[in-house]
């Protein structure tokens, strides 16, 4: 009944007014907002967007935050749509934190991609976040790799995949405002790679490898900060016997570019009848290399 009531109420009345909560509007910790998202909440805190400011690495790279060239993308104020955004220099600890990417001053309200009556803030439908464009602001390099790969997957199709349909909202008497939604997941996953396109060719001793990237439509490894790595092993067999092995340090610089085959050339000293070829990836913030993929090809 309250519910009804409230909807059932002109745009203009002033009743609703009753359920605002002002300090929302004011850039509060991310904490404040699970008070009533606290499964969104709870995704975005295991995100690295809430390391952003506080991860070991970032104050490593920053020589102890002395570097302030990273500050706009690592505590942002909000989202400056295709600009980088400016620096938030309260709250810092909270990284990239719920207000960064969902508050807008131009409406003074909440955006996100559903429609929804909200009485603690005003909140604002905005197509863009369903598109990839809104995660340009700080990841430019990545999302004009994307642009060029021309395809219809987003990166919140890759990132954010929906949980599953649910309340937005835990908090009573609030979650019963709207219909449950696909929530998508705000932890910002990395994903797996299922594999990658390998392909090779023997010239005497030389082995020519082919390594597609045909499965990641941006360029892989990825950064626009960072030093994510992708490492090539090779190894090597005469008769089952080991022989040599060599390998490839694959940088965001000589990236593996969607859908277009990179060829690695490895010179060995001795013939041999087989060789097996490892993929790892290394995300800038992982301590220990994570296997892509293990092929095994026999030349007899």
């Amino acid at each position: 009944m309250l519910a009804f009531f409230i909807y059932g109420c002109d745009s203009n009345n002033k009743i609703w007014e009753v359920f605002q909560e002002k300090d929302l509007l004011k850039h509060p910790y991310a904490s404040r907002c699970g008070d009533c998202h606290q499964d969104i909440y709870n995704q975005w805190k295991n995100s690295r967007h809430a390391k952003a400011y506080i991860s070991e690495d970032y104050k490593k790279a920053t020589h102890n935050y002395s570097k302030t060239k990273c500050l706009n993308c690592h505590i942002p104020l909000e989202l400056s749509k295709g600009e980088k955004p400016q620096i938030r220099n309260f709250h810092k600890e909270d990284g990239v934190n719920c207000v960064s990417c969902h508050f807008s001053s131009q409406t003074n309200s909440m955006h996100g991609p559903y429609d929804v009556f909200s009485p603690p803030h005003p909140s604002t439908k905005d197509e863009d976040f369903r598109k990839a464009f809104i995660c340009s602001s700080c990841h430019q390099e990545t999302y004009k790799q994307w642009k060029k790969a021309k395809v219809e997957k987003t990166c919140q199709q890759c990132h954010m995949t929906p949980v599953e349909k649910k309340d937005l909202i835990q908090k009573f008497p609030f979650h019963w405002f709207h219909l449950a939604k696909e929530v998508y997941n705000h932890e910002f996953k990395t994903g797996k790679i299922k594999d990658l396109k390998v392909k090779v060719k023997k010239e005497g001793n030389t082995l020519l490898l082919t390594i597609t990237n045909n499965q990641i439509p941006h360029n892989f490894p990825t950064a626009d900060n960072g030093k994510p790595k992708v490492y090539v092993f090779v190894e090597t067999f005469k008769n089952d016997k080991k022989i040599e092995e060599d390998n490839a340090l694959i940088t965001p610089k000589f990236a593996f570019i969607y859908n277009k085959p990179k060829i690695l050339e490895f010179n060995f000293f001795e013939d041999f009848d087989k060789v097996k070829v490892v993929i790892y990836r290394k995300l800038s913030w992982q301590k220990k290399k994570e296997k892509i993929t293990e092929k095994i090809f026999n030349f007899k």
